[in-house]
């Protein structure tokens, strides 16, 4: 029994200093190693450029290459006309990573005092030289740019779905083009 009894206190007496260790550790914070920080310089950094610049447009809309009158000014324009009008301008395109996309919007609208008639829009990009421009430019890239931009005068049925105006009621109307936008578009460098 005496032996049962003091094997009690022992494990009790041991329970009791690691208990107390713990709760001192715990009190103190926690069990931190060596270690040390050094501090990285900054510096100047400088970032590129994307942007559009002095913009020249012809003055009218002709039709486009490929079609019977191409070349020809715009006169009297039927369903499936696709006109066409060329701009320069300059891109400022410099940065290490930079990839970006000449866009314009996929339609375009013309308008008068009864309904707007939606048209479609594509575009084509040259380099200073005549050189087709590749999907995605770069600061190689940088420059100046002629884009030949195209819209096609829409065909419709009787009552349009993409577009709130029966395609009979467009003839014989002055409508006005819209401007389009020509835009440039960062493309994530990282995707």
């Amino acid at each position: 029994m005496h032996w049962e009894n003091t094997m009690k206190r022992s494990t009790k007496g041991a329970l009791a200093i690691g208990t107390a260790a713990v709760l001192l550790m715990g009190g103190a914070g926690t069990l931190a190693y060596w270690s040390d920080t050094i501090d990285v310089p900054g510096g100047d950094i400088t970032s590129g450029e994307l942007k559009l610049e002095n913009a020249t447009c012809a003055s009218g809309w002709e039709y486009a290459e490929g079609t019977a009158s191409a070349g020809a000014a715009v006169d009297l324009v039927v369903p499936g006309d696709v006109i066409a009008k060329e701009c320069t301008f300059d891109v400022v395109a410099t940065g290490t990573n930079l990839n970006a996309d000449l866009v314009v919007p996929a339609t375009a609208t013309f308008t008068d005092a009864t309904s707007p008639l939606t048209a479609t829009v594509s575009a084509t990009y040259v380099d200073s030289l005549g050189d087709p421009l590749p999907a995605a430019i770069t600061e190689d890239d940088d420059g100046t740019v002629t884009a030949t931009i195209e819209v096609e005068f829409p065909y419709g049925t009787a009552e349009d779905a993409t577009t709130p105006v029966n395609i009979n009621d467009s003839q014989g109307l002055t409508k006005t083009l819209n401007a389009i936008t020509v835009s440039v578009e960062q493309n994530d460098p990282n995707p």
